[in-house]
């Protein structure tokens, strides 16, 4: 389909561009090298390709599924249809999924309606499942609503409902399993409110509220040697996980311009709070899981600067998260020595504390083509990279021990985005390949993968304390995105 020349092009363009993930409102700790971002990429984007430099730029569509308060920048009605498909390497999963919305803007109101239907294939073991069962089927709705007050001032509120039959990643943190059946949901609930001055000074801020209810039915086949009938005997087993976590968030915002070329300057801050009821008992933790609290927070510096038609676009976000999970026992256990830690009590403590940090950069070039027929083309490059390290100290009560443990890898990866604004229509490609530990030959034979820059609300992370060092491999994670979006006259 494309020419040696063409591929070669697309080569170069990944040395040199780059693109990430950098939703600030809600900050998802992660344990173990998984991918789960591309699952919810949902929503649409005016800036596709652009990669996740968000903190200095203002996105018309994708910041209404941010902050429901800037729905008010609407103006009249639109419908956006944006279906991608995406894959992560060594078949850990992948899917396809079909969002429609339609948006709305007058002078006091604005708003947004979502919906999505989402097939992902399931990771692992497919060796007993019938062909209907080898695919999942999620189901996503969003709605939003805004209302503009006197003085620049905006109040808005969203909800987020996603009913799930599976998540990426989570098959790879069941070692030895044949078959894993998800079943679940997550909502999400907004209220935001936007500051705008004449001056170009605008504020925001953002209280969040999601939670994440997933049961996992695990099921293990083992085969054991029955020496007096002298055969082998299968044996099965079959353990019910339940995923719970809470957050609540808050979110604060501010951009203002600075000199006359162009250049605009956005700070944010975020604080997450994180109650886990229950942890699921994963396999490479190999030691059970109750209930938990995580704090995350985050501080980003952003800078662009919009000069006719060129844009240019960098973010800089550290992100420090302290995490304490435990184990309990329902009846008294006994040590070595005789003493017994009462029912009730801790049995192994896990402090996490995470360094991690995310940065990014974007440019852009818009070129008039028709100006009397309003039409243009816009190419966005982008580049991000996001570091996680963190540190475990493990302490065993029953056996009087300490355990360290350091973490540390790197995701990164590039963005190309073209955009064609007709009068009638916007339609926009855009291309990602995402890293991670392991393999990443980002160029597949003729494939071309895109995505969007603003995802939708996604599981409260995964907090696992590894029994020993990891040697899980992440690989790429890749996907393909087109959005097509049509105003109604």
């Amino acid at each position: 389909m494309y020419s040696p020349a063409r591929r070669a092009s697309v080569a170069l363009l990944i040395v040199v561009a780059g693109a990430g993930r950098s939703d600030a409102q809600l900050i998802s700790p992660r344990t173990v090298p998984v991918f789960q971002d591309e699952q919810f990429q949902l929503y649409p984007s005016s800036r596709p390709g652009l990669g996740s430099v968000r903190i200095a730029l203002d996105d018309t569509l994708g910041d209404v599924f941010v902050n429901p308060a800037k729905a008010v920048r609407l103006r009249g009605t639109m419908a956006v249809a944006a279906p991608y498909g995406h894959a992560i390497s060594g078949d850990r999963g992948g899917g396809r999924t079909l969002p429609v919305t339609v948006l709305f803007g007058t002078e006091d109101w604005g708003g947004a309606v979502l919906g999505a239907i989402q097939q992902t294939d399931r990771a692992g073991p497919v060796w007993n499942r019938s062909t209907s069962e080898r695919t999942a089927t999620n189901q996503y709705l969003t709605a939003s609503i805004s209302r503009r007050f006197s003085d620049g001032m905006s109040l808005g509120a969203s909800a987020f409902h996603a009913d799930l039959s599976a998540v990426d990643g989570v098959d790879l943190l069941y070692a030895g399993s044949d078959r894993i059946d998800q079943s679940g949901n997550l909502n999400d609930f907004r209220v935001g409110a936007l500051k705008e001055w004449q001056s170009g000074h605008a504020a925001e801020l953002l209280v969040v509220r999601s939670s994440t209810r997933m049961r996992h039915d695990v099921h293990f086949t083992t085969w054991v040697w029955d020496s007096t009938a002298r055969q082998s005997r299968q044996r099965t087993r079959q353990d019910i996980n339940l995923d719970e976590t809470d957050v609540t968030g808050l979110h604060a915002q501010y951009m203002l311009p600075v000199g006359s070329e162009g250049w605009r300057l956005g700070f944010l801050g975020t604080l997450n709070y994180f109650d886990h009821p229950k942890i699921p008992n994963y396999v490479l933790q190999n030691l059970p899981r109750d209930p938990g609290s995580t704090r995350a927070y985050n501080v980003g510096l952003g800078a662009s600067r919009n000069a006719g038609p060129l844009t240019l676009a960098a973010d800089v976000v550290m992100e420090p998260i302290t995490s304490n999970t435990f184990a309990d026992m329902t009846a008294d256990v006994k040590r070595a020595d005789g003493t017994v830690i009462p029912a009730g009590e801790k049995t192994v403590e896990n402090h996490f504390t995470f360094h991690n940090s995310r940065a990014a950069l974007g440019v852009g070039w818009r070129a008039v083509v028709d100006s009397a027929a309003g039409t243009s083309v816009s190419l966005n490059f982008g580049l991000s990279m996001y570091a996680i390290s963190y540190d475990l100290l493990q302490t065993n009560n029953i056996t009087r021990t300490l355990r360290a443990q350091h973490e540390n890898w790197v995701e990164s990866g590039p963005t190309l985005g073209i955009r064609f604004h007709m009068r009638d229509a916007d339609v926009s490609y855009a291309f990602r390949a995402t890293c991670g530990t392991g393999n990443c030959d980002i160029v597949q034979g003729d494939r071309v993968f895109v995505t969007p820059t603003v995802s939708a609300p996604a599981p409260g992370g995964i907090i696992a304390a590894p029994a020993s060092p990891l040697f899980l491999q992440s690989g790429r994670e890749t996907s393909h995105h087109l959005t097509v979006s049509v105003p109604f006259r």
